[in-house]
């Protein structure tokens, strides 16, 4: 029996997720390599030309696209889950197709100067770099678990750079989010939760409410 496929009924009232349809591309194009079928590779790099000529706001790409519209849904947009693997598949398909695509390479580059310029943060008075969520309008200073990836991304990307200057800002800025990122996990119980409240407006005590329960989530 067949039955149609559908998304999850929580993902913004049935959306596609920017990660799960945003990060098929370079499966697809090692398909085509091996079977000598470009079907597939087109099938993909047509769904990331659109989604590219979509209107954007600042640039962000929302975490949720309607498949009957072919328009966002809520404005949802984080380099954490829901996002996360969208940008890192940019790069690695750039990669994978030897550099050749020049406007990928572009999308990848316009991706990443947008999260830098409005989501990128530096806490008081830990002065540690973190990557925050937005939604709407309204910037929330979380930084979800799965952003932590961002850094081996910029590392990856700092080789690949041609300017020297550019070069030396990824790496440095992946050494920033990677020290973040070791930081939440150099505690006394060694683990780190789902996500981290930077700068909150939680007092001492909600926080640690906070903390207990996401442990609590993390070891059952």
């Amino acid at each position: 029996m067949h039955r149609k496929a559908t998304n999850y009924g929580w993902a913004s009232g049935g959306c596609s997720i920017l990660s799960e349809f945003g990060s098929i591309e370079l499966e697809f194009s090692f398909l085509s390599k091996i079977t000598g079928n470009d079907t597939y590779l087109l099938k993909c790099r047509k769904l990331r030309e659109y989604v590219n000529k979509l209107e954007k706001p600042d640039g962000l790409y929302p975490n949720y696209l309607n498949p009957n519209t072919g328009k966002w849904c809520q404005r949802h947009i984080s380099v954490g889950a829901l996002g996360d693997s969208f940008y890192e598949y940019l790069l690695k398909v750039w990669l994978f197709d030897e550099k050749r695509d020049k406007k990928l390479w572009e999308t990848y580059k316009n991706a990443i100067l947008a999260i830098e310029k409005k989501l990128l943060f530096k806490s008081k008075p830990s002065n540690l770099w973190y990557f925050a969520e937005m939604k709407g309008t309204r910037i929330e200073h979380k930084m979800d678990h799965l952003a932590c990836f961002t850094s081996g991304m910029f590392a990856l990307q700092s080789l690949h750079e041609t300017d020297i200057n550019q070069r030396a800002h990824y790496l440095e800025l992946a050494e920033k989010i990677g020290e973040t990122c070791h930081e939440s996990y150099n505690r006394t119980i060694g683990l780190f939760i789902l996500f981290l409240w930077i700068d909150s407006i939680f007092t001492r005590t909600q926080q640690i409410n906070l903390l207990l329960f996401a442990v609590s989530v993390a070891l059952k």
